[in-house]
């Protein structure tokens, strides 16, 4: 599978990049180039930084098997500062030939120590070339091809306490969820017609900082996708994404069909297929509707234990007038598992789901050229028949952006 799935990955991305040194094999003699950045920064109140659940529960998966101790989580809460940084370069030595980069990092950091562990980074790198395969007046159609690189560090942490993850025997396991990823991309995008669309594809190397008391995350990621729009009316428009992505794990073992992990079964495998429908209808000059669908299926190599359907449903309401902007959105998503139990314990006999609830509200206002001020509410909600994973959290923030 991890063969013929990279076989498909490199074809997709080989071809693009071909077509497009084809069309720019005669570029006009025509050169610029710009950086561009942007900086945005403010601070936060978080209501449950460790995602911890409000009530307590019984830990049927808790070791030793049987003992289900009753566990009555800590909720903490505390100040972050937000932190968003983006650096952009672009270099045209030719009119059909764009050079670009970029560096990106976002996270955010607790001011009180004791929280530390819900510290969150990441930095991602980009480079590579776009390149003009046709045009229509300022309508472009381009390929970019282009490597990654990436860092994200998170702390892998008890969401009861806060403290780091630790095995039965002691072992501390809190980087576990930290990793870097490397690998390469391609994308085409059609604006020239009256119907947009585009292709991608894209393979990673996610290296996870595991430590060796347990088996590792390391995986291998292949993506290929599409993406479809459709103008309906002149305030209408449809837009239609298809992506279908492999984790191929080269350490981490799957579950049997009684929810049990055993390095004796197969290395894990999973095959996710993502379907998502957008409706964008401009209500007036300074309103912007959006109503979105995504469904993902998920498939276990194995025997299907954690298989999964997902279903999202949302709406995002956009405002712009002179120096004020605002949005609102709203989001209410499901997850079954066929095949998997609650605290995977058969024995209970209780299937697992998911359910949840957000929605995000921001503004922002400018106050010159360069400068706007920004505040954002967040909440969000979820529930699980695996009640280690159910939370409520709340996030106030406010803070200033920066642009040249």
């Amino acid at each position: 599978m991890q063969k013929k799935t990279a076989v498909h990955t490199a074809t997709i991305i080989g071809g693009i990049t071909l077509c497009a040194i084809a069309s720019a094999a005669m570029p006009s003699p025509v050169e610029k180039s710009h950086v561009t950045w942007s900086a945005s920064a403010g601070l936060g109140y978080d209501s449950n930084a460790y995602l911890s659940p409000s009530v307590p529960y019984v830990d049927y998966a808790a070791l030793p098997s049987g003992s289900n101790p009753t566990v009555v989580p800590q909720v903490q809460s505390g100040f972050f500062v937000p932190l968003e940084m983006k650096l952009g370069a672009e270099n045209s030595p030719s009119r059909d030939i764009r050079l670009l980069g970029s560096a990106d990092l976002d996270g955010h950091l607790f001011l009180d120590s004791d929280l530390n562990n819900a510290n969150v980074y990441s930095l991602g790198l980009r480079a590579g070339s776009e390149f003009i395969v046709g045009r229509k007046g300022k309508i472009e159609n381009s390929v970019y091809t282009g490597i990654f690189a990436g860092k994200h560090k998170q702390v892998y942490f008890d969401r009861d306490s806060g403290t780091d993850k630790v095995t039965s025997g002691g072992a501390n396991l809190s980087e576990r969820y930290s990793y870097t990823s490397t690998g390469v991309e391609a994308e085409y995008k059609h604006r020239t017609g009256r119907v947009d669309y585009g292709l991608n594809g894209k393979y990673a190397r996610n290296d996870y900082e595991d430590p060796v008391v347990v088996s590792q995350l390391d995986h291998i990621l292949y993506k290929v996708g599409a993406e479809l729009g459709v103008a309906i009316a002149r305030p209408t428009k449809l837009g239609f994404a298809y992506h279908h992505t492999v984790r191929d794990y080269s350490d981490r073992h799957s579950r049997n069909a009684q929810g049990v992990y055993s390095s004796a079964n197969p290395l894990l495998l999973y095959t996710y297929e993502d379907i998502g429908v957008t409706l964008r209808q401009r209500v007036s000059t300074d309103w912007v509707l959006h109503v979105d669908y995504d469904r993902t299926q998920r498939a276990d190599d194995y025997v299907a234990y954690n298989d999964y359907n997902q279903n999202k449903y949302g709406a995002r309401v956009l405002y712009a007038n002179g120096r004020f902007k605002g949005r609102l959105a709203l989001e209410h998503w499901t997850r079954d598992y066929p095949n998997a139990f609650a605290f995977d314990e058969a024995a209970l006999g209780t299937k697992k789901t998911y359910d949840g609830n957000t929605a995000k509200l921001k503004a922002e206002w400018e106050q010159t050229k360069h400068i706007s001020l920004w505040g954002e509410a967040v909440y969000r909600a979820q529930n699980s028949t695996d009640l280690r994973y159910e939370y409520d959290r709340n996030l106030i923030m406010v803070g200033m952006s920066w642009a040249p």
